[in-house]
């Protein structure tokens, strides 16, 4: 083989680029799937603490299922920014047990079209009564 031909296959000029380049992508999935996963979490608690807000104001004496409803969506339109498009449930509230059940859409890092990541947490609790 001649020198030059030798030369030009030892020569390792631009090797640290291509590593850089081969590890980058990995150490970026990883990074973007950590913030997604922070994202997640915080649309739960989000869901969570309105479930529990809405479930505290309804459960009350004199209170409704409309009052419930009201406070749980206010909290999520508060919260805007951690989950997004909100529904809040009051079905299966009875005389006796309030349910408030709240849904929404997970902030997407990296919106991917017709992916959604939806969260639903729900809290129950007993309503005040009346002594007979």
């Amino acid at each position: 083989m001649r020198s030059w031909l030798r030369a030009l296959l030892r020569d390792e000029r631009g090797s640290v680029t291509v590593e850089a380049a081969i590890w980058l992508a990995p150490a970026l999935l990883a990074l973007f799937g950590l913030i997604q996963i922070a994202l997640w979490w915080a649309a739960v608690d989000t869901c969570s603490a309105a479930a529990q807000q809405g479930l505290d104001t309804g459960r009350v004496l004199g209170a409704g299922p409309a009052d419930a409803h009201r406070d749980a969506l206010g909290y999520m339109t508060r919260a805007a920014a951690l989950a997004h498009d909100p529904s809040v449930s009051t079905a299966g509230t009875t005389d006796t047990v309030m349910r408030v059940t709240v849904s929404a859409q997970v902030v997407l890092l990296v919106p991917i079209p017709g992916w959604h990541w939806q969260v639903d947490r729900a809290a129950v609790g007993a309503r005040e009564q009346t002594d007979p």
